[in-house]
């Protein structure tokens, strides 16, 4: 009697996490799945005014290679209004410093910000001097290990920011070239899932995160918010927290059009990918709370949906009942997806969604608490 107890209890734990999972695809991330995108550029010539001036940061703190191969394609943005790009030499001890010399010398666009000693942790400070040195009201992040997928990339992030004039926030994508390889299908898997989140939230008006490869702002806004003296001290954050901090209902907006995409180089082994998330979980205690309860009641969600199956699989109880609950989930997660990577241009992925999906239980049952737990240390930038 109490083990058929216990495995009702079990079983009505499983229905709950599914059933909390379900609401998150439907409610939640359809908004993104089947989002309709708006022809921009026929909206800009039908008010026949010029879309606003921008300046392009980069931050490049050793990174004389990836500059040489990416500032040739940034400088090449096709923009029919102003625009400069700010480069920051955050104390590079590489020839950075020459190889932005010579683009000056042949790029009116190009300015440079010097910066000798590396005092604070992360980028944050080297993005604010280039935030000050620049001389247009919009900002425009990229990395410098970044490739923009076309020459307008500033138009279409620029022309979102356009439509609305209470925006102030323009979230952009970035995913990861494609490469043969397991490690290859899971990143880009993360990637988009992560852009499914963040895109979903800012349509449902809980923006709470963005990427600092292609996140566009209002240089009012980020004075507003203090820059970013309050979280200096943490590595990362220079893009979510900033989000996470002025993000609205009303002032933040998405652009997931392809030739907005900025493609980021693959990483080529585990040990890279850990290194990256763990700078991204470092920042993650630092969003508001009702961002990181409902974050973490999703991942956790997750886990107790395969947890709790494992177990009564095991015991053989209501298979049926069971079956028809993981069913549906697999089912509302394929037609999701199907619309998300259909929007984020990787639908090679979905026949890889179980897999992937497992994987991505194990990461949240398994790595996040690690790292929350054990992980005191700093993380480290470059």
């Amino acid at each position: 009697m109490q083990t058929n107890f216990f495995l009702l209890a079990l079983l009505w734990c499983y229905f709950g996490a599914t059933f909390w999972q379900l609401l998150f695809h439907v409610g939640i991330f359809a908004r993104f799945a089947f989002f309709s995108k708006q022809n921009n550029r026929l909206q800009e010539r039908e008010n026949n005014t010029l879309p606003p001036p921008f300046s392009l940061i980069i931050c490049a703190r050793n990174e004389a290679h990836n500059l040489r191969r990416f500032l040739p394609v940034v400088l090449a943005q096709e923009y029919v209004s102003a625009w400069e790009l700010v480069v920051v030499n955050d104390a590079s001890t590489d020839d950075s410093a020459l190889v932005l010399q010579l683009f000056q010398a042949e790029n009116p666009r190009l300015k440079v910000v010097q910066i000798t000693d590396k005092t604070f942790p992360g980028k944050k400070y080297a993005l604010e001097q280039g935030i000050k040195a620049c001389k247009y009201p919009n900002i425009l992040l990229t990395d410098a290990d970044c490739r923009p997928a076309s020459p307008y990339w500033v138009s279409n992030m620029a022309e979102t920011a356009f439509q609305h004039p209470e925006t102030e926030l323009v979230l952009g994508y970035g995913p990861m070239d494609k490469v043969p390889g397991m490690l290859n299908r899971w990143a880009r898997f993360e990637t988009a899932h992560t852009a499914m989140q963040y895109f979903s939230f800012a349509r449902a008006g809980m923006p709470y995160m963005g990427v600092g490869r292609n996140l566009a702002f209002k240089k009012t806004t980020f004075e507003r918010m203090g820059g970013y003296s309050s979280h200096l001290h943490i590595p990362s954050g220079d893009d979510d927290l900033l989000v996470n901090a002025v993000g609205t209902k009303g002032n933040t907006a998405i652009c997931a059009m392809p030739e907005s995409f900025v493609f980021s180089a693959a990483q080529t082994t585990w040990k890279q990918w850990l290194r990256q998330k763990r700078r991204h979980l470092g920042a993650s205690t630092g969003y508001r709370l009702t961002h990181q309860f409902l974050l973490a009641s999703l991942s956790i969600s997750q886990v107790f949906h395969y947890f709790f199956l494992l177990i009564l699989l095991l015991s053989g109880y209501h298979l049926p009942a069971l079956f028809v609950a993981y069913g549906l989930r697999m089912l509302t997660l394929h037609i999701i997806y199907a619309g998300v990577f259909s929007q984020l241009r990787c639908v090679d992925l979905l026949r890889y969604v179980c897999i992937l999906d497992v994987m991505q239980t194990i990461y949240y049952g398994v790595f996040v608490p690690f790292y929350l737990i054990s992980s005191r240390k700093s993380v480290v930038w470059k």
